[in-house]
């Protein structure tokens, strides 16, 4: 009978012991679901700019101001999830697009006043704009390690093409 006891203790203790450890795993995991939030974000983020990338190759066939409703959906989409990727990694490590930001203001000039022919050099502009986004594209794709981490290199190459689409389409809205 006396051992019974004894075995008891050894329950309660190896519980005492075991449950503190298992918490503990559980807040280390916890942790890397963070991390994996982040990469999910990047691949939401990714699939939009892939979006993006397929409305601009659309460029070539818009006729008009209305059919450029898309394209202004999709920069805006990619440009929402690019701003909070950008938040949840900080800017030290990711650089906002302000060229995304400056293409949703030229498509808005363009459709601002009502239905229209584009003329041959707005589509020009666009497709300008087709151009260097690519690079962005490419940039963008290469931007995430598999470790969940930004690529600076990557990250260089973005912000230069960024700059790139920024000049074009500053001077095309100054006109």
């Amino acid at each position: 009978m006396k051992r019974k006891p004894n075995i008891i203790i050894y329950v309660i203790v190896a519980f005492l012991i075991i449950w503190p450890l298992y918490q503990i795993i559980g807040m280390v995991r916890g942790h890397s679901e963070t991390e994996d939030a982040g990469k999910l974000l990047y691949q939401v983020s990714l699939f939009q700019m892939e979006l993006l990338s397929s409305s601009l190759h659309d460029v070539d066939k818009a006729k008009d101001t209305n059919s450029l409703n898309p394209l202004r959906q999709a920069v805006y989409t990619a440009s929402f999830t690019h701003e909070h990727l950008v938040q949840a990694y900080g800017e030290k490590k990711l650089r906002p697009l302000e060229g995304l930001s400056q293409l949703m203001q030229y498509l808005l000039r363009l459709q601002i006043g009502g239905q229209r022919a584009l003329k041959a050099e707005e589509v020009q502009t666009l497709t300008e704009s087709r151009r260097l986004f690519e690079e962005i594209y490419d940039a963008y794709g290469k931007l995430m390690s598999s470790g969940g981490s930004m690529v600076s290199s990557q990250n260089d190459r973005l912000v230069k093409a960024d700059k790139e689409m920024v000049e074009l389409l500053r001077k095309k809205l100054l006109q």
